[in-house]
């Protein structure tokens, strides 16, 4: 498919109320036409299914100006192409430089889920998105670890990376705070001992608490001890 017929096409499923609506989540973010999650997913696929794929992808590559659909289309249909990783990786790299937000970030990550079935195969592309220094890079990374890394033969190896990934921005901060408390109410034992003053950045901890704090699987009582946790009081151990 054309670039020029597949615009077209996204004109035709945008509503005016959910661009106003997406707008006010993405400030700063340009482009916006309004078109929903669902649809640009089932549209990635039917672009897969009919063999298109390719040629729409190119003609992405190949374009300036975007909308912020078509990242958000570019990233579904990658992962929807179910390719090898030694094909599917080139393609997130040559992804990344369009990847400027953190909505196309996390919806191109958790699509991916290749990545759960191939993880060793995955991981090097991981350790050099959190070595990047790049903001988005380095959600991406975080992402996809909180994604796809939580299982218990990975559990230790993505923890420690996100404990040591460098943090290069708001939203950087924002993905380490918000997969440690994930990790968290995964296994407790592991990860409480990082929120202490001082084993993490801080403003890290904080959102880690907060986020915590926000679950329903956190008892009143526990919340009470991360929230001194996170004062930096004394709590009983």
């Amino acid at each position: 498919m054309t670039r020029d017929a597949c615009r077209a096409q996204l004109r035709g499923m945008a509503e005016e109320g959910y661009r106003q609506f997406s707008s006010a989540l993405l400030p700063g973010v340009a482009g916006i036409i309004g078109v929903r999650l669902p649809a640009l997913k089932k549209f990635a696929a039917g672009l897969v299914r009919a063999g298109e794929w390719e040629e729409w992808l190119a003609g992405y590559f190949a374009a300036g100006e975007r909308w912020f659909e078509e990242d958000m289309l570019a990233g579904f249909v990658i992962a929807a192409a179910k390719l090898p990783p030694e094909a599917c990786i080139p393609l997130v790299r040559r992804f990344l430089p369009r990847v400027g937000n953190w909505s196309v970030c996390d919806s191109f990550c958790a699509a991916l889920k290749d990545a759960a079935k191939r993880r060793e195969c995955y991981w090097p592309l991981i350790g050099e998105l959190l070595d990047s220094g790049e903001e988005f890079a380095v959600r991406m990374g975080i992402v996809l670890l909180l994604d796809h890394y939580r299982a218990p033969d990975w559990f230790g190896r993505a923890l420690e990376a996100v404990c040591t990934a460098g943090l290069p921005g708001y939203y950087a901060e924002m993905a380490a705070g918000w997969a440690l408390s994930i990790f968290y109410l995964d296994d407790r034992g592991k990860v409480r001992p990082l929120l202490t003053a001082g084993k993490l950045p801080e403003r890290v901890r904080r959102i880690a608490v907060r986020k915590i704090c926000e679950s329903r699987r956190c008892m009143p009582e526990e919340k009470a001890e991360l929230r001194a946790l996170a004062a930096g009081k004394e709590v009983r151990p």
